[in-house]
């Protein structure tokens, strides 16, 4: 028991640090990947983060301005000496942008820190492309294709009726 007690105290002094957290990734996607005028757009912004403390308070609302979308994100980052725990964790957000006319845009992700530290950055810039082509649509077959298709139809169904003719019954008398 006092062993068990013993080797939880050190595994969580292990995994505690009493540093200020330095690893953030951030990362978007673009959805449908190569969208066109057709499309609903939409865009997710996803965090992850190495330490717990820091972690997303706000995910803010998109602002556009002509051809370039932006949103900010609040962030709590821990103070330099506040203790965080060494967990991997990710927060994302979805916007939706709609419909968008053909051409060249901008989304671009800006942090702001709170708590720890009041600091502003672009952590993120991604440009797309929303095309005029409509999605491809499927084809339909040839009329050559189509007059075989109905010739094989029609050669089954004649041979299966004049497979299925009455049997003779031979009938003792």
């Amino acid at each position: 028991m006092l062993f068990g007690l013993i080797l939880l105290g050190v595994m969580l002094g292990l995994s505690v640090q009493s540093s200020h957290a330095k690893g953030m990734n951030c990362w978007v996607s673009v959805f449908p990947e190569k969208p066109t005028e057709f499309d609903k757009v939409g865009v997710v912004v996803n965090f992850l983060f190495y330490t717990d403390p820091p972690f997303v308070v706000d995910f803010g609302e998109v602002y556009r301005d002509d051809d370039t979308f932006s949103v900010n994100v609040t962030v709590h980052v821990p103070r330099k000496d506040e203790a965080v725990l060494q967990v991997v964790h990710n927060q994302s957000n979805a916007y939706a942008l709609s419909r968008l006319e053909a051409g060249e845009y901008t989304f671009k992700v800006y942090v702001q820190t709170v708590h720890g530290s009041n600091e502003y950055w672009l952590e993120q810039e991604v440009k797309f492309t929303v095309s005029e082509e409509p999605a491809h649509t499927p084809e339909f077959p040839s009329n050559g294709y189509l007059l075989v298709l109905i010739a094989l139809t029609s050669a089954a169904v004649i041979l299966l009726k004049s497979s299925k003719k009455k049997p003779i019954s031979l009938r003792r008398k």
